[in-house]
């Protein structure tokens, strides 16, 4: 109970991870887009609003050194009571129709009739004044300063765009988690369907012949094996490692391929042990995941190698690994081709125009299961023509 709850907590993080790396993107760009439009866009909004004002401006100091090209009012009040001033005189403008009024005030004096100074101290005092002073406005249409609307473009614009963001990144979760679900389906339903019949088999075998028994077993291993991949989460079961002859389990699986050498052009595969100088080839490392290892290699050489000569199986040890060489006379690959065979999903050109081609997940998860185990599944070039995969896994001490 305990190893199931472990497994469950650690699919869901993951898949929580996977989750965040996908809504990651979006939160990055609305982070940034909500800073900038809380930081930025208010000093834009206030600069645009000084440019309108500095155009408005010019328009008036020329009003002002050339009078005659506006009108001259005594007696209208300008609707723009927030007036700027330059120097000491006022200007501003208003909106009248489908243009822009601007003004600025001045002060000119004009003469009074005395009065007789019958009407106390006030007309007194007026008896003595000339002249008064009354305001004028000078006006000028001119054309609409457009200013831009920073506000209603980013916020409004922003809005939409944080919008699009949430819904795409909304569906990618959710096609996600759909394509996760559909996956662990797949494999559970493939599974529990190849676990019933491989039941079937043992029991139908029996004792009487061995090695169809054995096949049986590591087949219920490789099913087990995904039934670990759905348990994990989508990861790989850890190895099991043991100690066995890598020599021997490369001739084991050559048993499931063996009629299909024989008929082929090629003619059966060729094991070269004589680097061993008979002393077994051990190693420690997980049999059924090296067994897959062998399987698809084996398989890989029969459909792309064998119909054009031979293919030599090399054993020997270098340092501390154990290596399986498969050396084949086939079309061999470019340089290219060899840096990209253990891309997943990869399929050369040249294979593809066979009919041969599979889905390009072999030798990605064979290198896989290499690595995982500490060794590694390499490929060259052999000479003169075709390529050698070379296997190699840790000695046994």
């Amino acid at each position: 109970m305990r190893r199931f709850l472990r497994a469950a907590f650690l699919a869901n993080w993951r898949m929580t991870l996977y989750i965040g790396l996908i809504c990651l993107p979006a939160t990055m760009i609305a982070a940034v887009g909500i800073y900038f439009v809380c930081t930025r866009i208010p000093g834009m909004a206030r600069a645009e609003g000084a440019r309108v004002t500095r155009e408005y401006r010019k328009s008036v100091e020329r009003l002002m050194k050339n009078p005659e090209l506006g009108n001259v009012t005594t007696n209208a009040v300008p609707r723009d009571r927030r007036a700027n001033r330059i120097g000491r005189v006022p200007w501003g403008r208003f909106a009248d129709g489908g243009r822009t009024i601007v003004w600025y005030q001045t002060f000119r004096n004009v003469p009074v009739e005395p009065t007789d100074g019958r009407a106390g101290k006030d007309n007194a005092a007026k008896t003595r004044r000339t002249s008064r002073r009354i305001k004028e406005w000078h006006t000028l249409a001119v054309p609409t300063v457009e200013k831009f609307p920073y506000e209603l473009v980013f916020y409004g614009w922003g809005g939409f765009i944080l919008l699009v963001l949430v819904g795409l990144t909304f569906l990618a979760v959710r096609y996600f988690v759909r394509f996760v679900r559909e996956r662990d389906d797949f494999l559970a339903a493939t599974a529990h369907d190849l676990t019933t019949p491989l039941v079937g088999m043992r029991l139908m075998i029996g004792r009487s012949d061995e090695e169809a028994r054995r096949l049986n077993e590591r087949m219920l291993l490789i099913v087990n094996n995904i039934k670990d991949f759905l348990r994990l989460g989508g990861r790989r079961r850890e190895p099991v490692r043991t100690r066995f002859d890598l020599a021997a389990a490369c001739r084991e699986a050559y048993e499931l391929f063996a009629a299909d050498y024989e008929d082929s052009e090629g003619g059966p595969v060729v094991f070269d042990d004589s680097r061993l100088g008979g002393v077994p080839l051990e190693t420690v490392a997980d049999e059924t995941m090296t067994l897959q290892i062998l399987w698809n290699l084996f398989g890989n050489d029969l459909k792309y190698a064998a119909p054009y000569g031979g293919v030599t199986v090399r054993f020997f040890r270098t340092g501390q690994q154990a290596v399986v060489e498969f050396a084949d006379e086939g079309q061999g690959m470019t340089p290219r081709q060899m840096s990209r065979a253990f891309d997943r999903y990869y399929r050369a050109k040249t294979v593809m125009e066979t009919g041969k081609g599979g889905f390009g997940i072999g030798l990605c998860t064979a290198r896989e299961f290499a690595r995982t185990m500490g060794g590694d599944l390499t490929v060259r070039a052999n000479a003169p023509r075709g390529c050698v995969f070379a296997l190699a896994l840790p000695v046994a001490i």
